[in-house]
């Protein structure tokens, strides 16, 4: 079995929503309420890939899942929180796919310098927070059936003015931590 945890370009995004597709249309567990269009989510991926972050791993060529930072739900001006966003093929549920996306995007806030992360889950999704609190995550509070939880982030350099975006992280720093993430996907 090959892995590969890296971060995402604008020709991943035919995979992609292949992936999302189904949490639209099925769970409703999305900011989005249809299938945005390709051409719309390569332009999101250009904002978000360039901007907080977005990375994706794949199992022998195959996209099984990815996430990415927003900052939904972020106060304006703050700019060590991200909103966090997963999504995995159903394929690779419990396969360590999530644990592999989450570690690497967890490692990338640390060298970003960012402070905190928060993740929004609609309710109910027992497995979603048990997930979540597996990861470090606490929960905060629940209204209109959404849960909000965060995770504290111990950022490389406390002084820094803001967070460095995730192509601009030392070179040596993300292949090791992309190569520790690529471990953590097991086989069925």
């Amino acid at each position: 079995m090959k892995v590969a945890v890296r971060r995402i370009n604008e020709w991943d995004a035919p995979s992609m929503l292949k992936v999302y597709a189904p949490y639209i249309e099925n769970t409703h567990y999305t900011p989005d309420t249809e299938v945005p269009k390709l051409s719309e989510y390569i332009q999101r991926i250009d904002t978000y890939t360039y901007g907080r972050g977005w990375i994706m791993t794949e199992v022998d060529g195959v996209t099984a899942g990815f996430c990415l930072l927003t900052d939904r739900d972020v106060e304006k001006g703050d700019w060590f929180t991200a909103d966090i966003q997963l999504y995995v093929s159903p394929k690779y549920l419990r396969r360590g796919v999530g644990t592999s996306l989450y570690s690497l995007m967890l490692d990338i806030m640390h060298h970003a310098n960012y402070h905190r992360v928060t993740a929004h889950i609609n309710l109910p999704n027992d497995a979603a927070v048990a997930f979540h609190e597996k990861m470090g995550f606490k929960k905060v509070e629940e209204k209109d059936g959404i849960l909000l939880m965060e995770r504290a982030i111990e950022p490389e350099d406390p002084n820094a003015e803001r967070f460095t975006k995730p192509y601009l992280i030392d070179n040596h720093d993300y292949e090791r931590i992309r190569e520790h993430a690529a471990t953590l996907v097991r086989e069925v």
